[in-house]
């Protein structure tokens, strides 16, 4: 009877044992995959946050405001998840401000994982923290984990684009939304260049592609590596184009692909100088250059820096031929940048971890 007794106990504990590996097992299985889940989710957060606020960058205030606006819309009820960014607080009357885990850098910082800032680059640091309660854990012991996950987003100056053979003197105002004539040789500040009407040649030196380059159409990689120019290029003046080449090239051609009449096909068709997709037609990168010296063809030009120009309106049909437009504050997606360069007017934005 004694070693009946005796079985039955070791039985029993034996199944207590299983349990637990069962248990256990089960924990590892649906508790781990939330957990995974929930790094995921705190990454895309971080990410998404990071990444809106960069693009608003220097204004850390409107970055500030898109980065708990994206956090909000990734906190669906039915999600059974929620992504929480500590450092927000809302105020008695609706003000968010930041604390640790949304950090700002500005010139000459050092941001982690990255390096120094120069003059004109800046950066943020976005940390999201995602809370898990477990279910089968808790059996040992184990109540819950907070996955976090952090991006870090940097926004800086290009020192180098592929233009249109345009330009624009170096001494006029860099205001954007200010409007500019862009047919320079209409302008006082180039009562003193001989010669130049406000184009330039193509940096590749070929002649044939100035159009090509000017209308800015379904353009080849190598045409554009070709014609790439950084600040501190000499470039000379492109001399002799008519009228009625550069109207085909900006306005209306028969073919139907000058840069207006492409801006009237999807996506672009309601766009404004407030609200545009960054890939528009309108949209003329163009060198600011100082007057070197030179006339005609052998007028040459410094590259100080360069302004996206949003193309308003052109008149190639009776004098005063004119190229209206304004600077837009523009940041190309998936280029490189260079934390040290000069204030471009051109920016991009890169996630660096």
């Amino acid at each position: 009877m004694r070693r009946r007794c005796s079985r039955r106990g070791y039985v029993l504990a034996l199944t207590v044992f299983a349990m637990v590996v069962i248990l256990g097992a089960a924990a590892l299985t649906m508790d781990v995959g939330l957990l995974t889940a929930a790094a995921q989710r705190a990454q895309e957060v971080a990410d998404a946050a990071a990444h809106g606020a960069g693009m608003r960058l220097p204004d850390a205030a409107a970055g500030r405001a898109v980065a708990w606006s994206l956090i909000s819309a990734n906190n669906a009820a039915d999600s059974g998840l929620q992504a929480v960014v500590q450092c927000y607080v809302t105020g008695a009357e609706g003000v968010v401000t930041a604390g640790p885990d949304v950090v700002f850098y500005g010139a000459w910082d050092t941001v982690p994982g990255f390096g120094m800032l120069g003059q004109y680059a800046r950066a943020v640091r976005v940390t999201a923290h995602v809370p898990v309660q477990f279910t089968f854990a808790k059996v040992l012991g184990f109540e819950g984990a907070n996955p976090t996950r952090s991006c870090t987003v940097v926004r800086m100056p290009l020192g180098g684009v592929p233009i249109c053979p345009m330009w624009i003197s170096y001494g006029q105002p860099y205001l954007y939304g200010q409007q500019q004539q862009l047919l320079m040789a209409d302008d006082p500040a180039c009562a003193n260049i001989p010669g130049s009407f406000g184009w330039l040649n193509p940096p590749s030196g070929q002649s044939n592609t100035f159009l090509e380059l000017l209308r800015g159409y379904n353009l080849s990689e190598q045409l554009l590596t070709d014609n790439w120019v950084q600040i501190g290029d000499t470039v000379n003046a492109y001399t002799g184009l008519s009228v009625g080449q550069w109207a085909k090239a900006l306005h209306t051609s028969p073919d139907g692909l000058g840069r207006m009449d492409r801006s009237e096909w999807a996506p672009w068709t309601h766009d404004t100088f407030e609200d545009y997709h960054n890939d528009n037609p309108r949209i003329l990168i163009i060198p600011l250059v100082e007057y070197l010296g030179g006339t005609g063809s052998g007028a040459q030009f410094l590259i100080h820096k360069f302004g996206a120009f949003y193309v308003e309106s052109i008149n190639s049909k009776k004098t005063p031929y004119s190229i209206n437009g304004r600077f837009i504050q523009y940041t190309t997606p998936g280029a490189g940048g260079d934390p040290f360069a000069d204030d471009t007017g051109i920016w991009t934005v890169n996630m660096v971890g």
